[in-house]
């Protein structure tokens, strides 16, 4: 099977998406990823939205959160000793919003995350050993991207899941 991959979007949600439903700040280690998968089911699990119960949704959420927290850690600052990432989570009625702010350029990695490739099959996501991550964000999200330096202090990545409209109310 063949998917075409939805481009990354300059167009921020900004506050749109209301205020953080919950913060959390993890130490950029190899366990963080974990702890985050478990951290944001937990937090829709709670949300109060008609939405917060499905398994599907928990799984897209959970996938979306590891892969940006591990590229925090691999490819910034925040995989340093000592050092962190910064995510929260936000559920305003339309969709599901998560962002991970990492502490910026790591001075040995590349600097803008690469964008996943237009056309992407089965076997691509399968056999490939690197590269994988925001093509598996931008098949589950209704729409990403993100702030670099120069002109953001730090990298942040952001993702919005898709929503059924009558699970928006």
């Amino acid at each position: 099977m063949t998917q075409v991959i939805p481009r990354p979007t300059l167009v921020q949600p900004g506050w749109g998406w209301g205020p953080a439903a919950d913060v959390v700040a993890l130490p950029g280690t190899p366990e963080s990823p974990g702890q985050l998968r478990t951290w944001v089911a937990e937090r829709l699990r709670t949300c109060g939205r008609p939405y917060a119960q499905r398994e599907d949704l928990a799984d897209a959420l959970r996938l979306v959160a590891s892969e940006l927290a591990s590229n925090a850690i691999a490819h910034s600052a925040s995989g340093q000793e000592g050092a962190y990432f910064i995510t929260t989570v936000h559920f305003p009625h339309d969709t599901i919003g998560l962002r991970v702010m990492d502490q910026g350029p790591h001075p040995e990695r590349p600097t803008r995350p690469q964008e996943p490739p237009h056309i992407l099959s089965d076997a691509d996501l399968l056999t490939a050993e690197h590269g994988r991550g925001l093509a598996l964000i931008a098949v589950h999200s209704r729409r990403y991207g993100w702030t670099e330096p120069p002109g953001h202090p730090v990298h942040s990545v952001w993702v919005e899941l898709e929503l059924d409209p009558e699970e928006a109310a």
